[in-house]
């Protein structure tokens, strides 16, 4: 055992700074040997033996077919060979000296090792297996135990392995073979007499068959597996799970292994739930079960059809990432998921998979927010989910959206993430209700807390506001005030829906991507294949921009339109004058942006009195190409631009640009 054996390593480091001679040292090394092979051979004849007081204690419809004594003196062992072919192997020991745990089995049915419940049953009774036994090893030194694929634990009170210099047994007191029986006496006395049936026997060969890591046969929807057995006895009875088929065949010649019958599983085409590692019922087996007399004998598989993993709930579940917007979300960090098939209140954070289209759900948490909050289908023929929040979301881990129409009827900033280093995604959703002068997403405490991954693509942005409240001037911004390590805007299409007439103001103005004239975009921004329509970056601040913000480590902008059907060129200033401004811009950054790159954006200004751009002044890297200024959209078509739909479809020879739907 590779735990045991690492002692050797670390012994002889430290002889090598005793002043050994050579012969100490070989003598020591060789002592070492005895005693790492010692306990291994103490941890295989515990763990042998506790299999077969296990077997004892819940045999499960497995009769013993044969017995065969090996070895003499002190340490005979006794190979039991059970119907359906499991061997088992029995060791009787004297009293040894190597440290282990103490086993014992309660008055409650549990297992107790050194003298603690495990809370494990051991004994089956009432029609109930039992739930496992037992298993050991040495690890650091120290004995750890775990029950079936668990996991490993250390023992309380197993330290100290190393001593010892002879072998022991402490559970077994003798065995022998008498008659058709096989008799065990345990150290406390009692006797268990155990029937030897030769002529039942029950086992399925699975031989070339694969098996997955809970011990599954998956077969493909609507296909035959054939499986060789090997059956002696009478009444053979063959159950199988619900939508499963099983069948018997008997072979006119056995095979060379004695396999006389063949058992055909039959899956269903359908899918049926898969059950979870720590499901405790037998509706995935099949079983086969044969009698002689008043015994019987039993051998059984698990089966399942392969899983989905369209389903999305399903790959979570699985230990698999389920992607959105370009991040990983893993059940070993966002832990377990819940299914959601009704409208309901989010009453808490967590992972929900939504199974049911067009399911409601309401937001309305307060200031006690969420550490997590995650809205995804668990597939496909989910597309719409609906979420209401009517109370800001205070965040301080991630936030993630797919195929939601994410309402906000605040009057105030949605997302208000309190912590550093929050992620929050938005995949394939309908955003509306931003406010004027708010923003989707602002921390708790500027300086502090900031984004580390933001995501929103393939989105759309709809921004319903009146004239009255346009003309304000205060803008929109999906960041306000905060740095983004990385930033990725993709595929939306972003509209405010008022009607424009004239110059005056009626446009949504000061729309923001990010701003804060002291804030960075760490590691990336890409904004590529977007639809700005009426979302005018100038405003009475006078010329900012679409980013707006102090430094962009890099950048990619590509493919993207800007439309602008009348812009206002006069603004209400801060001061509540008016002011004039000429130029619209999409990027304004203080440091000059050495790690860009662009091309294939297209713009368009109905007013010639406002200059549009792609950078403030002449910040333009060479790397980065100018807005090319063309009319791109029929504005007459209503089926190809439309405000009331968000219907916007280039003119031909332009619909590879801009958010593609």
């Amino acid at each position: 055992m590779k735990y045991i054996k690492s002692y050797i390593l670390f012994v002889l480091m430290g002889l090598a700074v005793t002043g050994c001679t050579m012969d100490d040292l070989k003598d020591d090394v060789n002592d070492l040997k005895d005693r790492v092979t010692l306990i291994e051979q103490q941890v295989k004849l515990l763990n042998d033996n506790l299999a077969v007081i296990s077997y004892i204690l819940d045999p499960q419809n497995k009769t013993i077919s044969n017995v065969k004594k090996e070895g003499q003196g002190e340490n005979q062992q006794y190979v039991i060979t059970l119907s359906n072919g499991d061997q088992l192997t029995l060791t009787i020991g004297k009293e040894g000296t190597v440290n282990e745990p103490e086993i014992t089995i309660g008055e409650d049915g549990k297992w107790y090792i050194n003298g603690t419940s495990t809370g494990v049953t051991a004994v089956g009774e009432n029609g109930k297996n039992g739930e496992g036994y037992p298993e050991f090893r040495v690890q650091d030194g120290n004995w750890q135990v775990r029950f079936g694929d668990g996991a490993w634990a250390n023992v309380p009170g197993g330290e100290g392995i190393a001593g010892g210099s002879s072998l022991g047994d402490q559970i077994f007191e003798s065995a022998k073979v008498e008659g058709n029986n096989f008799v065990v006496t345990l150290k406390d006395g009692t006797v268990h007499t155990l029937p030897i049936v030769a002529t039942l026997v029950c086992t399925i060969d699975r031989t070339g068959l694969t098996f997955d890591d809970e011990d599954f046969l998956v077969i493909n929807k609507g296909e035959r597996t054939v499986i060789p057995v090997k059956i002696e006895g009478e009444k053979m009875q063959v159950t199988y799970p619900e939508g499963w088929r099983a069948t018997l065949n008997k072979l006119d010649v056995a095979d060379e292994k004695g396999n006389n019958y063949q058992l055909f599983i039959f899956a269903p085409s359908a899918e049926t739930k898969a059950l979870t590692r720590a499901a405790a019922d037998n509706t995935a087996d099949v079983t086969v079960q044969v009698q002689k007399g008043a015994f019987w004998a039993v051998d059984k598989i698990k089966v399942k059809n392969p899983r989905d993993y369209s389903n999305n709930l399903n790959k979570y579940e699985d230990g698999m990432a389920v992607t959105v917007g370009g991040f990983d979300i893993k059940q070993e960090e966002y832990g377990a998921a819940t299914e959601i098939t009704a409208d309901q209140s989010i009453t808490q954070g967590g992972v929900y998979f939504v199974s049911t289209n067009n399911v409601t759900l309401t937001y309305n948490l307060g200031s006690a927010g969420v550490n997590n909050l995650i809205i995804i289908p668990t597939n496909e023929d989910i597309t719409t989910i609906n979420l209401s929040v009517s109370t800001q979301v205070y965040l301080t881990g991630t936030f993630v959206c797919q195929n939601v129409n994410f309402t906000t009827t605040l009057n105030n900033n949605v997302l208000r993430l309190n912590e550093a280093g929050v992620n929050v995604v938005f995949d394939r959703c309908k955003i509306t209700g931003l406010k004027n002068t708010k923003a989707l997403m602002v921390p708790n405490t500027a300086n502090t807390h900031y984004l580390n991954y933001c995501a929103i693509v393939n989105s759309d942005i709809r921004i319903e506001e009146t004239e009255a409240e346009v003309i304000k001037n205060a803008g929109v911004a999906i960041i306000n005030n905060m740095d983004c390590s990385r930033l990725i805007f993709e595929n939306n299409i972003v509209y405010a829906t008022h009607t424009v007439t004239g110059s005056t103001g009626q446009h949504l103005v000061n729309f923001k991507l990010i701003t804060g004239n002291t804030r960075t975009i760490k590691d990336e921004l890409i904004l590529n294949s977007n639809t700005f329509v009426d979302v005018e970056t100038s405003g009475g601040s006078g010329v900012t921009g679409l980013v707006y913000c102090k430094s962009i480590n890099k950048v990619t902008v590509k493919n993207n339109i800007y439309w602008l059907t009348n812009p206002a060129t006069n603004f209400i200033n801060s001061s509540g004058n008016n002011s004039e401004s000429t130029t619209t811009v999409i990027f304004r950054t203080a440091d000059a942006m050495t790690d860009a790159t662009g091309s294939n954006n297209y713009g368009y200004t109905g007013n010639t009195d406002m200059k549009f751009q792609m950078c403030y002044s002449k910040t333009r890297p060479d790397t980065v190409d100018e807005l090319i200024l063309e009319t791109v959209f029929d504005t007459s078509d209503q089926t190809t631009f439309n405000k009331s739909t968000g219907t916007f479809i280039p003119k031909a020879g332009y619909t590879q640009y801009g958010a593609q739907r």
